[in-house]
C-alpha cells in the first residue's frame, strides 16, 4: 500500500510552486498526495488544475489585525481547524508537510494532535511566522538556505524546489541580453526605472498583468536593440537561458531560480516585506559575491547603468563561479529521499 502523503501550502507561489514541485517527486514515486489549503484562494485555484485532490478549509491571519477584525479571524480559523479535523480522518495521511501559509498551521497542529509525523520546509532566510511556530513541535525541519532556524533547531538545508529544469547556460563575457521581472502583480519602481537606462541593451521585460501598457510607453523612444514586453512569461527556464543579467525583486523563489540557473542579477528587494525578508534574501546572494543588492531608496536609471558598465568578463566569472558554490542539486529529490527512507 502506497503512502500517503498532506501537502499543506498556500498564500502566495512563494509557498505553492515549491510545494508543487515536492508533490511531482512523490508521485513518480507512486505516493499518494492530497492538499490542504485556504477557500478562495490562489491554492484553490492553481492546485486542482494539477490533477491534485485539494481540501478547501477557512483560514485568516491574525498578524496586526484590529480587534474587531480579529475575533472574525479567530472563529474563521475555529471553523477552519474542524473542517482540517475532518481532512485528517478523511485521508489519513502517514505524513504531512507544511510549505507555510495558515492552512498549513492548522495542518501542523492537528497534525501534532493525532502523533502525525509534520516536516515542514522555509523557502525563505527568515522563517515565515506559521513555520517558525512549527518547527518547535515538528519531526524534522527542511530549509533553503543554510542558518534559517535558529541554532536549537536542527534543520537540512535542501535548497527550493523549483517547477521547471534550467537550461544549460552560455560562457558570459559581457551584458548583452537583460531580464527584467517585475513580478506577478507588477514592481512599480522596476517598471519605471529600467526603461530609462542608456545602456544600449537586448531587453526581456516581464511587466506584471495590470502594467503592460504602462510599460510600453515607457520604452518609446529609446535606444536599446530590442525589447520583449510581456505581462507573463510562460517559459522562465528559457528566459534565464537567454539572460546574461536579471533584475528583479528578491523573493525567496527568484533567488532560488538565479542560483538554480547560474544566473547573476541586480536584486532591489520590496522594502515593505515582512521581517524584511527579502532584503535578507538578496544578502545571500550579495554577501557571498554571487549577485547585486541595491535598496529601492538608491535605486535609479543611473545606478543601474553604473552597475552594469563594472560587469566586465572577470567580475562576471567571478560571480558564476560564487553562484555555482550556492547550489544544492535537486532539492524536490532531497525532500522526498528523506521523508520515505
Amino acid at each position: 500500500m502506497s503512502k500517503k502523503v498532506l501537502i499543506m501550502a498556500g498564500g502566495t507561489g512563494g509557498h505553492i510552486f515549491p510545494a508543487l514541485a515536492i508533490t511531482k517527486e512523490l508521485e513518480k514515486r507512486e505516493v499518494t498526495v492530497e492538499w490542504l489549503g485556504g477557500n478562495n484562494s490562489m491554492e484553490s485555484e492553481f492546485v486542482p488544475g494539477h490533477g491534485i485532490k485539494f481540501h478547501g478549509v477557512y483560514t485568516s491571519g491574525i498578524r496586526g489585525k484590529k480587534f474587531i477584525i480579529l475575533l472574525k479571524a479567530l472563529f474563521l480559523l475555529s471553523y477552519g481547524f474542524i473542517q482540517t479535523i475532518f481532512v485528517f480522518f478523511k485521508f489519513r495521511p502517514n505524513m504531512v508537510i507544511g510549505m507555510g501559509g495558515f492552512a498549513s498551521g492548522l495542518g501542523g497542529l492537528i497534525a501534532k494532535i493525532f502523533f502525525v509525523p509534520l516536516f515542514i520546509h522555509e523557502q525563505n532566510t527568515i522563517p515565515g511566522t506559521t513555520n517558525k511556530l512549527l518547527s518547535k513541535i515538528s519531526t524534522k525541519c527542511f530549509q533553503a538556505f543554510e542558518n534559517s532556524f535558529d541554532e536549537n533547531i536542527d534543520a537540512i538545508t535542501t535548497g527550493n524546489p523549483i517547477l521547471f529544469k534550467p537550461h544549460p547556460k552560455k560562457e558570459l563575457t559581457e551584458v548583452k541580453n537583460l531580464l527584467v521581472l517585475g513580478g506577478s502583480l507588477g514592481a512599480k519602481t522596476i517598471n519605471q526605472t529600467i526603461p530609462k537606462i542608456k545602456t544600449p541593451l537586448n531587453i526581456w521585460h516581464q511587466t506584471g498583468k495590470n502594467h503592460l501598457k504602462e510599460v510600453n510607453a515607457l520604452y518609446d523612444n529609446t535606444s536599446h536593440s530590442e525589447v520583449k514586453i510581456e505581462s507573463f512569461i510562460e517559459n522562465m527556464a528559457e528566459a534565464y537561458a537567454w539572460a546574461d543579467l536579471v533584475i528583479s525583486r528578491a523573493g525567496a523563489m527568484t533567488v532560488s531560480e538565479l542560483i538554480a540557473t547560474n544566473t547573476i542579477a541586480i536584486l532591489i528587494p520590496y522594502p515593505y516585506a515582512i521581517d524584511n525578508h527579502q532584503s535578507v534574501n538578496a544578502q545571500h546572494l550579495s554577501n557571498n559575491g554571487a549577485g547585486i543588492l541595491i535598496e529601492e531608496k538608491d535605486f535609479s536609471s543611473e545606478v543601474i547603468d553604473k552597475e552594469i558598465s563594472q560587469l566586465n568578463t572577470e567580475k562576471l566569472n567571478e560571480m558564476s563561479n560564487s553562484l555555482s558554490s550556492l547550489k544544492v542539486q535537486h532539492p524536490e529529490q532531497l525532500i522526498a529521499d528523506y521523508l520515505l527512507n
